[in-house]
């Protein structure tokens, strides 16, 4: 009977000892993971304080930091602000629909089912709204949603919103440029925190922007142009496109506000081009300024007619032809210079090469395959060619630099560029002369600005409409500079298909609409340049164009 007893107690001992180790084990085991953890867990506090944020990052896209984009003047134009993006990770979340309809109250743009499908779709990484305000991330942090984490990030902002947007360009929601100034420097603005200097000044700009947008109203325009230059440098103090677009949005880039028509549009010259015209023939130093050419009778060349819109009904010399805009007494010049050397000396001044500047969005020059007889003389006073609003200034800026043309440029010079001789200082002093002339009387004296001694010449030109010149759509254009005989600065203003008003007496020509709107640019932009003003101080000019050598 004890034996039995003995037994029993036996092994009840050893299955208690048994069941007491293997509870101790797996007690032992618990520790030693809880130990393992603990442990981990401070070296990770301890050495890697960053790897439980930089998890968070894994999966979002790297997000482009630029540098800013300033004025001549060191303004900001172009800047970045740090701000937040809200992302995703759906395979973290325990409730789509819940965390759907948390989404939809702090953003009311976003559309549930929509988001909600797109949950269920993505598996580790979805962008839910990028750029947050302070209020947005604060409202999301309350939600309190597993699942969705913060990416700092920065936004690129345009303080002056569409005051520079056809410069500028833009980026798009990855900070990476996709027009303008932020294209072409991408790449210098990713990877320098160095700021990019600009040849605009913002007071200029604004100036021009505001005086354009005046002459649209005012004649009830469908757009226009315009471009202050610096001659000696071909530095860009102002371009302006209207319509234009606030680069702070991302709107749909095919837009009609985002096309450049300052650098990328096409534009026949009209008379403007005369002044070529004549700067070709000086060239050729076998005809001068007082040469004379008769005017009286339209040309007949097939089934073309040329004929002057005020015809003087008399002969005219070269001075007189640009002066009083003759297009027979051009034609006539052109037949006399031979359309092999017109071709040539347009070739020479650059006018059948794309312009070269910063900007991508710029548009070729448009010109005859076969260069004949007609095309000659009609090229000649501007029509059967068609270049930009940058491509004229340019190089009718060269002409009045001296003859020595410049590559025009959006970035700030420190010193003025050797340039490229298109024709001689001679003609160069008489073109500038006769450009005066034309002002002070001429066809364009709506462009006299008191104290600046502008010269220039204005040019209409019908648009094209299926292959027809319109009788009732056209672009009517100045260039000018200031003050002569030696300008600082170039100016050019055109309008895209302005309306007759009782001011210009039913006239929709660039006398009376893009002249005057050029003299009131000049008027306001002038003190800030720090032009001398000649005050009521005039030269003889015929007795200087005599004396020109």
């Amino acid at each position: 009977m004890y034996e039995i007893g003995h037994n029993l107690y036996s092994r009840t001992y050893r299955a208690l000892m048994i069941a007491k180790k293997r509870t101790f084990v797996v007690i032992s085991v618990f520790i030693f993971a809880f130990l393992v953890l603990i442990v981990r867990l401070a070296h990770v506090m301890i050495f890697n304080k960053n790897d439980g944020e930089n998890s968070l990052y894994a999966n979002a896209p790297i997000i482009a930091f630029r540098a800013d984009i300033v004025d001549r003047n060191n303004n900001i134009i172009a800047t970045s602000l740090p701000t937040v993006s809200l992302y995703a990770c759906p395979h973290e979340m325990i409730d789509f629909d819940e965390a759907a309809e948390k989404t939809c109250a702090v953003f009311k743009d976003i559309e549930k089912e929509k988001f909600l499908r797109r949950l269920k779709k993505s598996q580790k990484f979805l962008w839910v709204k990028r750029n947050l305000s302070p209020t947005q991330e604060q409202e999301i942090l309350n939600q309190g949603i597993p699942g969705f984490h913060f990416l700092k990030t920065e936004k690129r902002v345009y303080p002056d919103k569409n005051l520079l947007s056809h410069v500028i360009g833009g980026t798009d929601i990855d900070n990476n440029g996709i027009a303008g100034i932020e294209k072409v420097f991408d790449e210098a603005l990713k990877s320098s925190t160095q700021s990019i200097a600009l040849s605009i000044d913002l007071n200029i700009q604004h100036a021009v922007h505001d005086e354009l947008q005046k002459a649209i109203d005012e004649f009830r325009a469908k757009g226009g142009a315009a471009i202050v230059m610096k001659i000696k440098t071909g530095e860009i103090f102002s371009l302006v496109s209207l319509p234009d677009f606030d680069p702070n949005r991302n709107e749909n880039p095919n837009s009609r506000e985002r096309f450049n028509m300052a650098t990328s549009s096409a534009i026949e010259p009209g008379s403007s081009a005369k002044i070529i015209n004549t700067a070709m023939a000086l060239e050729t130093k076998k005809i001068t300024p007082f040469s004379q050419y008769d005017a009286r009778f339209p040309i007949k060349i097939g089934r073309f007619t040329i004929h002057d819109f005020h015809g003087r009904g008399t002969h005219l010399s070269v001075e007189e032809i640009l002066k009083y805009s003759s297009n027979i007494g051009s034609a006539k010049i052109a037949l006399d210079v031979g359309r092999k050397y017109q071709k040539e000396f347009f070739k020479k001044i650059g006018l059948l090469d794309t312009v070269a500047c910063e900007l991508v969005e710029t548009q070729k020059p448009l010109y005859p395959k076969n260069w004949g007889e007609v095309n000659s003389m009609t090229i000649a006073f501007g029509h059967g060619i068609a270049l930009s609003p940058l491509h004229l200034i340019t190089v009718v800026s060269g002409m009045l630099n001296g003859g020595m043309k410049n590559n025009p440029t959006l970035l700030k010079k420190n010193s003025a560029p050797s340039g490229e001789r298109i024709i001689s200082e001679k003609t160069a002093k008489q073109i500038a002369i006769l450009m005066r002339l034309n002002v002070t009387e001429g066809a364009n004296k709506k462009a006299e600005v008191k104290g600046y001694c502008v010269g220039g010449k204005s040019g209409t030109a019908e648009k094209l409409n299926r292959g027809k010149y319109s009788k009732t759509a056209n672009y009517t254009g100045f260039i000018g500079a200031f003050p002569m005989p030696n300008p600082e600065y170039s100016v050019y203003v055109v309008l895209d298909e302005p309306q007759a008003t009782k001011k210009t007496h039913g006239y929709r020509t660039a006398g009376w609409i893009a002249a005057p709107t050029a003299a009131n640019i000049i008027q306001r932009i002038g003190p800030m340049l720090n032009v001398t003003t000649s005050g009521n101080r005039e030269p003889n000019w015929h007795e200087m164009l005599r004396k020109v050598k």
